[in-house]
C-alpha cells in the first residue's frame, strides 16, 4: 500500500493479490493545501498520516479503504508538532505528543484519547502528563511492539540516547546510545564528510 502525492491529486496504491497488480483509488479529501503528509501511524486497522501544519489527521480504514479526517488540538508550542497516535481503549485513537519545555531539558509528553462529545463530534480528550528524562531534546521515532520509541539529543557533547516508553504502563526506559564521531575523509567523487554509528 502507497500514498502518492502527484501535482494536482493523491492517489492511493494497493495491491491486488487476485488481479495480480496495483490499482489505483484518487483520494477526494483536500486537506493537502496547508502542506505534506508527514508521519504514517497504524492503529486499530487504520493508517493515519499527519498533514503538515494544517491541524488535521488522514485516516485510511485498511478494511473499507475509505479515506476520513480527524481534528487535530492546537499543537503545545509555536513549533511543529511532534507526536505518534497508538490505539488506545475502545477503539479509539490515542496520541502522545512532546510538550518543549521553555527550560532546555525539562520536556514531557502530553497523551490525549480521541472521543465523542454529546452530538457526537469527535475532540481529544486530555489524560496524561509523562515526564521525560531530563537533559534532553526528543524526538519520536516511531511506535512498534507496544511501545513508542524516543530519540534524546543530549545539551552537551554527551551521546544520543534512545528510549522506549512502555504503552500500558507509560514507564520510559532508556535501552541505548549511540555516538556519532565526525571524521575529516571524504567520500571519493562526494566531497561529503562521514560519520560512523556505534551503539553501545
Amino acid at each position: 500500500m502507497y500514498l502518492v502525492r502527484c501535482t494536482t491529486k493523491l492517489f492511493l496504491f494497493v495491491f491486488s493479490t487476485c488481479a495480480g497488480q496495483w490499482l489505483a483509488n484518487p483520494v477526494t479529501i483536500d486537506v493537502f493545501r496547508c502542506g505534506a503528509v508527514l508521519h504514517r501511524f497504524c492503529a486499530h486497522g487504520c493508517f493515519c498520516w499527519e498533514v503538515f501544519r494544517s491541524n488535521k489527521l488522514l485516516v485510511l480504514d485498511a478494511r473499507r479503504i475509505e479515506f476520513s479526517t480527524v481534528a487535530l488540538p492546537p499543537p503545545p508550542g509555536p513549533d511543529v508538532r511532534k507526536m505518534a497516535i497508538v490505539e488506545a481503549g475502545g477503539g479509539r485513537l490515542g496520541m502522545l505528543t512532546i510538550s518543549e519545555h521553555p527550560e532546555p531539558g525539562a520536556d514531557h509528553l502530553l497523551y490525549a484519547v480521541q472521543s465523542k462529545d454529546a452530538n457526537g463530534t469527535n475532540q481529544w480528550q486530555s489524560k496524561s502528563v509523562i515526564s521525560l528524562p531530563e537533559n534532553y531534546r526528543y524526538g519520536i521515532m516511531g511506535v512498534a511492539g507496544g511501545y513508542l520509541l524516543l530519540t534524546g539529543y543530549p545539551e552537551d557533547d554527551m551521546p544520543i540516547s534512545y528510549f522506549s516508553l512502555n504503552l500500558q504502563t507509560f514507564q520510559v526506559e532508556w535501552f541505548c546510545q549511540t555516538v556519532c564521531i565526525m571524521s575529516n575523509e571524504f567520500l571519493p567523487l562526494a566531497g561529503e564528510t562521514h560519520s560512523q554509528l556505534r551503539a553501545h
